[in-house]
């Protein structure tokens, strides 16, 4: 045996180096390999949850765009006339033509019209803050219904702050279906 041995101690020792080896390859390759895994798993896991974290803060803000869109929709602004180079009775000018524009695109044909720059009953000129201005402009329409009702959808779309304080509706005498409409419709604006 001793001879058998030392005819194949070449082998032997191949096999011994071959083995040594492969274990060692095994376990430092294996190693590696977990080691790829468990920093594959918690890259994973981070991914996860920067992921859930990019979907919160999309939701948010989603929702954040949700809410101004309703406060713009929900509320009007008042209109703002940009440098000193207006007068608080001049402001209105801009107001004025909508809703004359508003009066003739619906159909209603004018009567008269009168303008009051200061409304005494006005509750923003009531706080004195400077800067804001109101008028109160009342007139009086010829119209349909239907026109009636166009002219109060426009005033309703226009995006500043206009509020009607007194509406009068009278039928016409000899023709029911035209009315006599009285207005009073507080505009506002401000200077800066």
């Amino acid at each position: 045996m001793e001879k058998l041995i030392k005819d194949n101690l070449l082998y032997i020792l191949i096999v011994a180096i071959a083995f040594f080896g492969g274990i060692y390859a095994v376990y430092h390759f294996g190693y590696q390999a977990y080691e790829n895994l468990s920093e594959a798993s918690s890259k994973k896991e981070e991914l996860t949850s920067k992921q859930q974290r990019l979907e919160q803060i999309k939701k948010q803000k989603a929702s954040e765009k949700k809410e101004k869109k309703k406060e713009a929709q929900s509320g009007k602004i008042i209109y703002e006339v940009l440098g000193q180079q207006f007068s608080a009775d001049a402001s209105f000018g801009i107001m004025f033509e909508n809703v004359l524009s508003n009066i003739t695109n619906a159909g209603l044909r004018i009567r008269s019209i009168d303008y009051n720059y200061s409304p005494a009953e006005d509750k923003i000129l009531q706080t004195n803050t400077p800067g804001y201005n109101a008028c109160e402009l009342s007139f009086v329409t010829v119209g349909n219904y239907t026109q009636l009702q166009n002219f109060l959808k426009n005033l309703a779309k226009e995006n500043y702050l206009t509020s009607i304080t007194e509406l009068y509706l009278e039928p016409y005498e000899k023709d029911k279906t035209i009315l006599i409409s009285s207005f009073k419709i507080r505009l506002y604006t401000k200077t800066i």
